[in-house]
């Protein structure tokens, strides 16, 4: 069971890290997510310029065909920073704008139907209730970059937020970077240090582009991901290894209980003491003194005897291999461990034989044990979905009565037991 555990965790990691490669490769070779925004976009659409702030400069959009013309008439006046701007609003109904944190880059197809030394500015308008309201336009952030070459892209990361407005805002230091939560609108306008003169800028488009997931949410997910299976993994090993402890444990307390019975004779047992290699359980040398123990004249105490077989165990090897076999032995034998008591001395007694010595135990108490472990085996996972039953034979120790004798009752029971149908428990009297 522990060794198809341990292939399911490799299989599971192995699907794991395929499936985070295919997401990182999608993520950066994969489709992307475009946002157009220009003539045929179904946008409102207007020209602003700096009358609103006391200026004297002319502003109007025109379509031309499959391009928007942004005519603009800058006029000297008191106001110190002239300007025009083409104007598309993304607010909707309730007056919320779009979020394009989403986008990575952004391609600003504008230019100036004859050169200029001033570029183009775009400015992305950002509405945080955190530092700005409703009421007032000048509240909203403006994420802007001017830009000097007719066809660009550019990542938004390398927007800036205008100084003047960030002090005449007040702005706290954590909201002095860009922003794409909420954008209300996108504007293409004249540059800074644009002259008094007429001016028309071209209008082919502005693109958004950007993945559906940003690379921050796909880190995250991958993250949380293999947090769970780090999580998983640990409590799958941490469970595995209080089960290997509690077994190693059954195992220390029955060696424990051994020795204090050999007194004397624990230096000789130890040398004659053997485990069967496949099952890890003792072999018959290593329980032989049990018996020995009981025989003695002087010792009254009771012993039990559970004799244990696997039923139909030729036809398992027969029809899946000794491997699969051995499997089975072995976890036959832990299912056994795991379900007697620290006392109790479990041995393969050969082939698919076990014998379960039970000292201070009477038959109605051992022949209880057995039902127990007839049950514990029959509602066992096994391997390939195999079917599992044992039948057991029980017998008390009489006094006086060999090692030899003794056995052969509970052999004899045993027969009984898979005489009668098999998975079933039988004592002698």
């Amino acid at each position: 069971m522990s060794i198809q555990q341990d292939i399911v965790k490799a299989r599971l990691l192995g699907l794991c890290i395929v499936i985070t490669v295919l997401l990182l490769a999608l993520q950066k070779y994969g489709p992307e997510k475009v946002l157009i925004i220009g003539k045929d976009a179904g946008l409102e659409m207007n020209s602003l310029d700096d009358s609103g702030n006391g200026g004297a400069s002319i502003a109007s959009l025109v379509h031309d065909g499959d391009t928007l013309l942004l005519n603009c008439e800058i006029i000297a006046s008191a106001y110190r920073w002239p300007y025009c701007v083409a104007s598309f609003k993304l607010t909707d109904a309730s007056g919320k704008g779009m979020d394009l944190s989403g986008y990575r880059q952004i391609t600003v197809a504008a230019r100036y139907s004859t050169p200029q030394d001033v570029g183009i500015r775009i400015q992305l308008i950002n509405f945080n209730p955190a530092y700005a309201n409703d009421r007032d336009s000048n509240s909203l952030k403006y994420n802007a970059l001017e830009l000097f070459d007719a066809y660009q892209t550019i990542s938004l990361s390398h927007m800036q937020v205008p100084t003047w407005w960030l002090i005449l805002g007040k702005i706290r230091p954590e909201y002095a970077g860009p922003e794409f939560t909420d954008i209300r609108g996108i504007q293409v306008a004249t540059g800074e240090h644009i002259k008094p003169g007429k001016y028309q800028i071209i209008i082919d488009g502005v693109e958004l582009r950007g993945k559906y997931l940003s690379d921050n949410q796909l880190y995250l997910f991958l993250l949380a991901g293999w947090t769970l299976m780090a999580l998983l993994f640990f409590v799958s090993t941490l469970r595995k290894a209080k089960r290997e402890l509690r077994t190693h444990q059954q195992r220390q307390q029955q060696l424990e209980a051994l020795n204090s019975l050999l007194n004397k004779q624990q230096q000789t047992l130890e040398a004659r003491l053997a485990r069967d290699p496949l099952t890890g359980v003792l072999n018959r040398d290593g329980i032989a003194p049990v018996f020995e123990h009981a025989w003695d004249s002087h010792n009254h105490q009771q012993l039990s005897l559970i004799f244990i077989d696997i039923d139909n165990f030729k036809k398992i090897n027969d029809d899946h291999g000794h491997n699969r076999g051995d499997e089975v032995l072995r976890l036959f034998a832990q299912v056994l461990v795991e379900n007697t008591r620290a006392q109790d001395f479990l041995a393969r007694w050969g082939g698919e034989e076990f014998v379960l010595a039970c000292p201070d135990t009477n038959v109605k108490n051992a022949t209880a044990l057995a039902e127990k472990l007839r049950l514990a085996i029959q509602h066992t996972s096994w391997p390939q979905g195999l079917s599992i039953t044992a039948s057991f034979g029980v017998a008390q120790m009489h006094a006086h009565e060999s090692p030899t004798d003794f056995i052969a009752r509970a052999d004899q029971a045993l027969y009984e037991a898979k005489a009668q149908g098999r998975n079933g428990v039988r004592y002698a009297p």
